[in-house]
């Protein structure tokens, strides 16, 4: 509370203070007198004026009453006089109006202080009404700005996730594009090593069939050479006429035989003998000196027949 509030308050309470201290007075004062009845049989009652007294202040003792002391046989003695009462006298009116004015001076002052009180209540309550209502503005502007701001960042979060997607969209189809590049670069490549593989075979094919061909070529000639030399060198047998034998021939550098063996006999063991003494005769035989072409006639296999014209 400012200071600007209890000063009133303090004020309030002083006035409240002093009216209760009047009002204790006041009460003391009207407390203090005992109503008693006194006997006024012996005052002179007009039908003009009536008086009624009544005492102030403390009311006295009463008198002890006598004990009375037993009969004796005693002369009676005379009464004593009847003592006067006095009747002591009341406030005055004056002294009642000032009293009576002092009273409604102090309700008077306590009613303001009331409503003295009662409007500043009623002024605390209304700032205290309009700052909580100033606190409520507040606290609505505050969660505003608090749902603004979490939904400023629900947006920007979106906007974030949103670009990340597209990101990784855009970076999926730039990797599907490169897959599927690299797809048709591999396939490119594929088809063009198919064909030069192929390009390649074909030329393989061609120089076999190149190199059989220049093989046959040589193994032919070679053979007839070789047939010619072995005929030249046989010694003719009885009953060779007619007679051939398949002979397997194994050759070296030089024209030497390492081996010569029948492959198919002719029937006759004498023929046959003399078909391979005759090759080891025509030693060394015609061969090409490249080894190349040599190995085109290992082994070489040939059908040795008996020359015609040959008569036993």
């Amino acid at each position: 509370m400012s200071d600007s509030t209890r000063e009133p308050l303090g004020r309030v309470g002083a006035t409240l203070f002093a009216i209760a201290v009047h009002l204790v007075l006041l009460a003391f004062l009207v407390l203090s007198f005992r109503w008693s009845r006194v006997d006024t049989s012996y005052v002179l009652k007009s039908q003009d004026h009536v008086i009624q007294a009544f005492m102030v202040g403390p009311r006295p003792a009463p008198r002890p009453h006598p004990v009375p002391a037993p009969p004796q046989k005693v002369a009676p003695e005379p009464a004593p006089p009847t003592p006067k009462v006095s009747v002591p006298k009341g406030p005055s009116q004056a002294v009642l109006a000032r009293a009576r004015q002092k009273a409604l001076e102090a309700a008077h002052a306590k009613a303001q202080a009331l409503a003295q009180a009662k409007a500043q209540a009623k002024a605390q309550a209304k700032a205290q009404a309009k700052a909580q209502a100033k606190a409520k503005a507040k606290a609505k502007a505050k969660a505003f700005a608090k749902a603004k701001a979490v939904a400023a960042a629900k947006k920007k979060v979106a906007l974030k996730v949103a670009a990340r997607k597209a990101a990784q969209a855009a970076h999926l189809a730039k990797l599907k594009a490169e897959e599927q590049k690299a797809v048709a670069q591999a396939r490119a490549n594929l088809a063009r090593h198919i064909a030069q593989s192929a390009e390649r075979a074909q030329k393989r094919l061609a120089a076999a069939k190149a190199a059989r061909l220049a093989a046959k070529g040589i193994v032919d000639r070679y053979k007839a050479l070789i047939e010619a030399s072995v005929s030249a060198a046989w010694v003719p047998v009885p009953g060779a006429q007619g007679l051939h034998c398949t002979v397997l021939v194994q050759l070296i550098a030089g024209g030497q035989v390492l081996s010569a063996r029948i492959v198919t006999s002719s029937g006759s063991a004498v023929f046959d003998r003399s078909v391979i003494a005759a090759i080891y005769s025509a030693a060394p035989l015609p061969v090409p000196r490249s080894p190349t072409q040599l190995s085109y006639l290992n082994p070489l296999t040939f059908v040795f027949t008996a020359p015609k014209g040959f008569a036993p």
